[in-house]
């Protein structure tokens, strides 16, 4: 098959683990119309995928029908998530606990496994916000609006920019 229905295969198996499911678990949910065997073969990209069956499996997982498709299509829609986004730590504090405990917890995680607790900011990579994203059962793309609209961003990055890194120049070498 494509490039794309491997796209897709993989947006369909990042869903799938996300919540923890295996295909066997998939299909009980389901009620048999959705075979373990199918989904695989959907998830490997060697079968194309029909809207109702798209749409079958958006229902099961609960998300839109788009969110089933990859995140970058060529040159067609909204620019892919940047591969990093930088939370100023310093924002966290003053978000409400409803919006702030996961995410304060995730970011604590973060620290502990980077062994990085002298900066102001921690920066999220793609499979962060995808982990954080199943934690507020929610997608990535829309985590990163929320995340945006919360004013947790590095101050001056735009939703869909990456961060700028500060440079020094380089020493000048002694004789």
């Amino acid at each position: 098959m494509d490039g794309y229905s491997r796209k897709v295969g993989a947006r369909l198996r990042s869903l799938r683990k996300q919540r923890g499911l295996t295909l066997q678990q998939v299909e009980v949910l389901s009620n048999k119309r959705l075979k373990g065997s199918l989904l695989a073969a959907y998830e490997r990209g060697d079968r194309n995928i029909s809207v109702t069956r798209l749409h079958q499996i958006a229902t099961l997982y609960s998300v839109p029908v788009n969110q089933l498709l990859p995140e970058e299509i060529e040159g067609v829609g909204e620019p892919a998530l940047p591969p990093k986004l930088a939370i100023d730590l310093g924002q966290l504090q003053g978000l409400p606990e409803r919006q702030g405990s996961i995410l304060s917890r995730h970011v604590a995680r973060l620290q502990q496994q980077r062994q990085d607790f002298n900066t102001p900011v921690v920066t999220f990579r793609a499979d962060d916000l995808e982990q954080l994203a199943a934690a507020y059962k929610t997608t990535p793309e829309m985590l990163r609006r929320s995340l945006h609209e919360w004013g947790v961003f590095r101050s001056g990055q735009a939703p869909a920019e990456r961060p700028e890194v500060e440079r020094q120049p380089p020493a000048e070498a002694e004789e």
